[in-house]
């Protein structure tokens, strides 16, 4: 299985829109993998997980098959992980594409809700987009991947979901958007029963001390990778990368982060970084 992350920010991005601050501007004068836009990943060239803003420029930036993806997982509905207009340009008006086949979208309540109401709008048929409900905790098949999602610990009113992948005998976590997880998220990847071979964590906060729930830092993600050893859902053959960053946090320039990452057993993502599980 292979994960590319195309875009590893939180909403602002970073450097973020509109902002001076110092995170900001050393990004700016950095460049390269400091620079950072929204969230977005792209599994085995096949499955896409979230369709923010910067879809459009992950594609021209990637060159990534954006035409012959027939599957979206949607992690919940916050604009930096679902931007609904830019379905329309997938119209036969816009996209011109040949043996088209429908792009499928897969979210749970608010994120399906809101899809639903783009599709309305500008009448797009199924034969270019589909909308599918799913429901935390039942699993379905897309594209010959197992898919389970997990409610995650976010803003309820976006019906927050991290997702479980598996195919062929190897299986990724991707847990972003998300505090420690509730009771009946613990047991569902229980049930799972084996080890997971790759773990994507959120770490909006890079080192910051936190209060809120929603989001992770570097102690979290620490604590909650013990918690999935001591289940047997990881070892030290698990792969585990943080993402997700915000300016708002500290020590969130990839200069900066990846070793202090490092000391502690994690990689750090990067826009256009690639691994091979």
């Amino acid at each position: 299985m292979k994960i590319k992350y195309l875009g590893t920010a939180a909403a602002e991005g970073i450097p973020a829109i509109f902002c001076q601050c110092e995170i900001c501007r050393k990004a700016m004068e950095l460049g390269g993998r400091n620079i950072r836009t929204r969230s977005q990943a792209l599994i085995d060239e096949t499955l896409l997980i979230d369709f923010p803003a910067d879809t459009y420029a992950h594609f021209l930036k990637e060159k990534f098959p954006l035409s012959k993806i027939k599957a979206c997982l949607i992690t919940h509905s916050h604009s930096d992980h679902l931007y609904p207009i830019e379905i329309e340009m997938r119209k036969d008006d816009y996209a011109h594409i040949e043996n088209k086949e429908p792009l499928t979208f897969y979210g749970d309540e608010s994120a399906y809700s809101l899809l639903r109401q783009a599709i309305e709008k500008v009448h797009i048929e199924e034969n270019v987009v589909k909308n599918v409900l799913i429901t935390p905790f039942v699993s379905f098949e897309t594209e010959g991947y197992f898919v389970m999602p997990i409610r995650a610990s976010h803003d309820s009113w976006s019906s927050p979901v991290v997702y479980l992948i598996e195919k062929d005998g190897k299986s990724l976590l991707y847990a972003h958007d998300t505090s420690d997880f509730i009771e009946e998220s613990w047991n569902c990847l229980k049930k799972f029963g084996k080890k997971i071979d790759f773990i994507s964590f959120d770490c909006t906060a890079g080192t910051a001390p936190m209060q809120y729930v929603g989001h992770m830092n570097l102690q979290r993600c620490i604590d909650m990778r013990k918690k999935m050893v001591r289940l047997g859902l990881a070892d030290s053959s698990t792969i585990c990368v943080l993402n997700h960053f915000s300016h708002n946090g500290e020590n969130v320039l990839y200069d900066t982060f990846s070793e202090i990452a490092q000391k502690e057993g994690f990689w750090v993502s990067y826009d256009g970084m690639e691994m091979t599980f």
